[in-house]
């Protein structure tokens, strides 16, 4: 079989005569043809090989040009003028300033206007009631913290043993700095009315915003060093000038929470007074109706 088929082979080879050429042959004829003589010395023509093969692989043909000329020549876009629009005339400047002035009033936008105004007006009260209620709180704080703060120092020299004057006054401080933070829930959380809580709460993002107030947490280590309760509470800024830059925070609550929390920190009545009668919303439902 292996002879019938080299037999074979050497037939189409007879039959179809094809130039064969071997890597040393190959060799020396490129060496012979590309081989240019410069300055008495034989170089090779690499440029010119690479020109010659480059039609074989896939690049731009050599001497190509188009419509707009060579591939290689710079483009330079042409500069478009800028659309100049024309001023208005001074009549027709006057005719639109008439016109705005002789414009017939909107009755309903007048009433929808008043409408916005007691509405925020509605919303400054009670703005200004949390920041009257938080003074009040936070100055019956700072009362009841300096009557504690005679049994704190007491505790701290019979059980720590601290009887350095400089570290007893740093303490006096510091608790009294801490004890005169007001309770957040049972200052904000209204154990009546779930709306009136989230009010609260937004209404009193507002005196943060101004610089008015601020609102912490108070953690389990604090609380068992001072001997007071953990959680958030609520800080009425002194100074006003020394506002830090304003951030934000997503508070989520949902009725579950604010009826644990209640239930929690035993909330009977808020700080905040509750507000009773009828709401800017049940009454543009009624007008509505």
């Amino acid at each position: 079989m292996d002879l019938i088929s080299s037999k074979a082979a050497r037939e189409v080879e007879k039959i179809i005569q094809v130039p064969r050429y071997d890597a040393i042959t190959l060799a020396q004829n490129l060496v012979k043809k590309g081989s240019t003589r410069t300055g008495g010395i034989n170089q090779f023509n690499w440029a010119g090989l690479g020109f010659q093969v480059g039609v074989c692989f896939s690049s731009l043909p050599s001497n190509c040009s188009f419509l707009y000329g060579p591939l290689d020549a710079e483009y330079t876009p042409k500069e478009r003028k800028k659309a100049e629009r024309k001023k208005k005339s001074l009549e027709v400047e006057e005719e639109l300033q008439n016109l705005e002035e002789t414009r017939p009033e909107n009755m309903n936008q007048g009433k929808k206007k008043e409408g916005d105004g007691n509405e925020l007006s509605a919303v400054e009260q009670h703005i200004h009631t949390i920041t009257h209620t938080l003074k009040q709180r936070s100055k019956a704080e700072l009362k009841n913290a300096k009557e504690l703060v005679g049994p704190y120092l007491t505790q701290l020299k019979q059980e720590e043993g601290i009887r350095d004057e400089k570290t007893l006054a740093k303490k006096q401080k510091i608790f009294i700095k801490e004890a005169r933070k007001v309770d957040a829930v049972n200052c904000l959380f209204n154990p009546k009315s779930f709306t009136q809580t989230v009010e609260n709460i937004f209404h009193f993002s507002f005196t943060i915003k101004e610089g008015k107030s601020e609102i912490k947490t108070r953690g389990a280590k604090e609380a068992e060093e001072y001997g007071l309760e953990p959680g958030p509470v609520v800080v009425r800024q002194e100074n006003e000038a020394n506002t830090p830059a304003p951030k934000q925070a997503i508070v989520a609550l949902n009725m579950k929470d604010w009826k644990d929390m209640c239930a929690a920190y035993s909330v009977e009545e808020s700080d905040i007074p509750h507000r009773g009668g009828e709401t800017p919303a049940k009454k543009r439902a009624r007008k509505s109706n």
